[in-house]
């Protein structure tokens, strides 16, 4: 049995578990998963549909005719063309689908074009949202997917080390945020993970601003916040250093965010509650003479998405499980002053956890 078909299989036996018939996936991680197929999430309604007893459907442009029955020859695929629309193929999916319960549909990411064709067709009763359920089918990584996130954190430090050496004093977040797209796609990205977020001085208390014309100065902290994407994996990498000195307050600021990190990191362990590692970061922060200045939890799930399951906050009692992978950022801000976050990329296992991330958390004054 092939990976996609192992997928498939628990797709189709989490269904049942719920008491769906099916589920329809648009374009995007849960569809590429399941199939192996890429497409883009565009005007032209495309669909993939899995019943509960594992058989397939399709809803599929013409221009995709070659790409989908290449990799997928055995799903009954409904093709339409730009010239008929989607409606009479639509039609047709609803006919041949015969669903035995109601409908599962990716309620984070269905559009409501989407969603309203499907509610004509099978009635709004019909459809449910499934994400709460689909959280599971991707929460535990395969080696595949380990080896994929190894390799865009690799690729995501050594750029890192690259910007940094190339010199922060005297240039704009605008400009080191183009650097490190540069340095990310010569060593081997094949994406961004998102837009990186670099900011310096006051700017870094906001903790997803947008890199300006604002320049570095001496005395400033820059935060970066980026990741490569390698496959289908995404790094998501937070470090925060000093240009030329820190003051002792900014010192002292930035050390209990590294202490909250490595407390956090070392609350990863399969069987303890996931909310013990926000617990045991922001517990820190809470005892320090910053307390005022936490704006957010301390982590979050980390993979096909940057961000899905599970939430690590410190109210979800669910138990860590080997395959886990998730982030561990504890920050500080402090409004025009300075902003620290520090954020590695951890994997569950049987024994504890492996952090995927190395690149140094030791406060680091660039000259």
């Amino acid at each position: 049995m092939s990976d996609f078909e192992k997928r498939r299989a628990r797709a189709t036996a989490l269904l049942r578990e719920a008491g769906l018939g099916a589920a329809a996936f648009v374009p995007g991680p849960n569809f590429a998963y399941l199939t192996g197929v890429h497409l883009h999430l565009m005007e032209r309604p495309t669909f993939y549909v899995l019943r509960a007893d594992g058989h397939a459907f399709a809803l599929m442009p013409a221009l995709e005719r070659q790409k989908w029955g290449e990799d997928m020859p055995d799903v009954q695929t409904f093709y339409w063309t730009d010239v008929e629309g989607p409606v009479a193929a639509f039609a047709e999916l609803a006919k041949h689908m015969e669903i035995d319960g109601p409908c599962g549909v990716e309620g984070l990411r269905m559009r409501a074009a989407e969603y309203r064709t499907l509610s004509r067709l099978f009635g709004t009763d019909a459809l449910q949202d499934a994400d709460p359920i689909l959280a599971e089918l991707r929460l535990l990584k395969d080696a595949t997917e380990i080896d994929d996130l190894r390799r865009a954190i690799e690729i995501s430090e050594a750029a890192l080390g690259e910007t940094y050496d190339a010199g922060i004093f005297g240039q704009s977040e605008r400009q080191i945020a183009a650097r490190l797209k540069t340095a990310l796609l010569s060593h081997g990205a094949t994406g961004f993970a998102f837009d990186p977020i670099v900011l310096s001085g006051g700017a870094a208390a906001n903790p997803h601003g947008d890199a300006s014309e604002r320049v570095v100065g001496a005395g400033d902290v820059l935060l970066i916040d980026f990741g490569a994407s390698f496959g289908d994996m995404h790094a998501d990498i937070t470090r925060t250093v000093f240009c030329q000195h820190a003051t002792d307050i900014h010192a002292q600021f930035y050390e209990t965010v590294l202490e909250a990190n490595r407390k956090g990191r070392a609350a990863v362990c399969a069987g303890a509650p996931i909310g013990a590692v926000d617990a045991a970061a922001t517990d820190v922060l809470k005892a320090s003479p910053f307390a005022d200045k936490i704006l957010h939890k301390t982590g979050h799930g980390l993979g096909r998405e940057v961000h899905e399951a599970p939430v690590v906050v410190h109210t979800n009692n669910d138990p860590q499980r080997a395959g886990m992978v998730f982030t561990v950022e504890p920050g500080l801000y402090s409004q025009n002053d300075i902003g620290v976050r520090i954020e590695d990329n951890v994997v569950v296992t049987d024994t504890g956890h492996d952090c995927l991330t190395q690149f140094n958390r030791e406060l680091m004054i660039l000259e």
